[in-house]
């Protein structure tokens, strides 16, 4: 049972000194006396809840704790997956680069080949008209002559 540091003599002065009867002001010092005893935290109660409550604070702590490092960790390996995700996209965009390349040198040495083609033709297309011109003005001669 807890003891109520309560001056019980004090109290039934008072109350005789108010009016009341010795004996009923010892009555009600008595049930005012248990009654708050009862509900009254003891120096040993208090030690007693601090103590569950540091325990459980502690494992609250613990359990913090764990978790942070998991997250920590997780944190690290979606690091490390974005940094091989960012290698990978490096890596794909280096050849892509290096494939634009080829095809562009591809594409110059056909146009060069076109080009090159093209001036071919137009030599032997200019050559072609000197015969045709050439052979219609032994024509338009013949022609000339025939009707002289």
């Amino acid at each position: 049972m807890t003891t109520l540091a309560f001056d019980t003599h004090k109290a039934v002065k008072a109350l005789q000194a108010a009016g009341a009867a010795e004996p009923l002001a010892e009555a009600v010092v008595a049930t005012v006396g248990e009654a708050v005893g009862e509900n009254v935290a003891t120096k040993t109660d208090l030690a007693e809840v601090q103590g569950v409550l540091k325990a459980e604070i502690a494992e609250v702590q613990a359990t913090l704790k764990a978790e942070i490092a998991e997250v920590r960790t997780e944190i690290a390996e979606v690091r490390t997956e974005i940094a091989e995700v960012k290698a990978e996209l490096k890596a794909d965009i280096a050849e892509v680069k290096t494939e634009t390349a080829k095809v562009r040198t591809e594409i110059a040495e056909v146009k060069a080949e076109l080009k090159t083609d093209l001036a071919a033709l137009e030599s032997r297309l200019h050559r072609q008209l000197w015969v045709m011109a050439a052979g219609i003005v032994g024509l338009t001669v013949a022609l000339v002559k025939l009707t002289a």
